[in-house]
């Protein structure tokens, strides 16, 4: 049963992927050879088009990359604390949380109706766009941490603690140009 699920993945996303799609990246996902570590890396590699044209759905993650795409990066429908890494998407129905150290850089897209609570402590940089209905509330505990939030559509940030160490931009579109 296993097997099939990953052929129908795979199966699945290149016909999604057949009409719109640029040669590279329906190149990029034949050459995961069906492994979810491997898709998580090309949607990060191509995460603005894919926002842009919601692909592939929520629906699709939910049923064909679920839990073990949190391995890489991909929190669909997650809730409590996550151990973040450099590139961290939270989609789906996710109430999540995550301290960022020391010097670590972490890049968040937060879309659907994800909510994410961050604490940014240290020298670390947090970069987050936010989409759709989501929302994102940092607290910034150090003075040396930098955070930059980025907001389309109907998303929501709230910032608090050392809020001079933080940048943010709304900008009047539903998500990237």
């Amino acid at each position: 049963m296993r097997i099939n699920m990953k052929m129908d993945r795979i199966d699945t996303l290149k016909q999604l992927m057949a009409h719109g799609h640029c040669a590279a990246s329906v190149s990029r996902v034949h050459n995961s050879r069906n492994r979810i570590g491997k898709l998580v890396e090309t949607y990060f590699y191509y995460i603005k088009e894919c926002v842009k044209k919601d692909f592939p759905d929520i629906s699709f993650m939910r049923r064909y990359l679920g839990a073990e795409a949190a391995l890489y990066g991909g929190f669909i429908d997650t809730t409590g604390e996550v151990e973040p890494l450099r590139r961290n998407a939270f989609v789906g129905d996710c109430n999540a949380s995550f301290t960022s150290t020391q010097y670590n850089i972490h890049l968040c897209w937060i879309r659907h109706n994800s909510k994410l609570k961050v604490v940014a402590t240290g020298h670390s940089h947090l970069h987050i766009d936010c989409f759709e209905n989501s929302s994102v509330e940092v607290v910034i505990a150090s003075p040396t941490a930098k955070v930059y939030i980025n907001q389309y559509g109907n998303s929501h940030a709230e910032v608090s603690g050392h809020i001079e160490c933080a940048a943010s931009s709304i900008h009047d579109t539903e998500t990237y140009k």
